[in-house]
């Protein structure tokens, strides 16, 4: 036994010296008693199919009125939108809206949707970014929100926290079908 036991400290040091001096993260993760949420990573499409609604091109006001971080709809609770704010809905799935012009974004939002709604999902990302690099400022981010504020299938949405989009992407709560 003491055979073992030498060998298992020996092995220990030699690990301990090839890793060096690490310290452990503290993660929401290893934390949290829920599981992990996987998503997919689902760019937005080049060729996007024409939305069923009649919103064929969107106009986008920079004028800061749909610019907000939050929204609800009404009848739906605001302990459901804190809850959504803090990340505590799984997010079946996210729609990355980067380097693609206001029209077709619009197209793939609904798109996008529509699709999430197919597959049962309750909570998905939208991606938008921050417009920061945008001469135009940040179109994409404006017409998102003000899309999301109107759609029939939206409930609610919220800016995610900063490490998984932050000001840059909003999750969203569907309905149900």
């Amino acid at each position: 036994m003491d055979k073992n036991k030498n060998k298992s400290t020996a092995d220990e040091k030699l690990f301990r010296q090839a890793i060096g001096d690490v310290v452990p993260l503290r993660s929401a993760a290893t934390t949290s008693s829920k599981p992990p949420v996987t998503t997919k990573r689902r760019p937005a499409s080049s060729t996007p199919v024409e939305p069923s609604r009649a919103h064929d091109f969107i106009t986008v006001h920079t004028d800061g009125g749909h610019n907000d971080s939050t929204h609800r709809k009404d009848g739906v609770q605001k302990k459901v939108l804190q809850k959504l704010k803090r990340g505590r809905f799984g997010v079946g799935d996210q729609l990355d809206l980067h380097q693609i012009t206001t029209k077709s974004g619009s197209r793939a939002l609904f798109q996008f949707i529509d699709q999430a709604q197919n597959m049962g999902f309750k909570c998905v990302r939208i991606i938008h970014g921050k417009g920061l690099r945008s001469a135009h400022g940040p179109r994409l981010k404006i017409m998102v929100r003000q899309l999301l504020s109107t759609h029939s299938q939206v409930l609610a949405y919220a800016v995610c926290k900063p490490g998984q989009g932050g000001e840059g992407a909003v999750d969203v709560l569907l309905k149900s079908r």
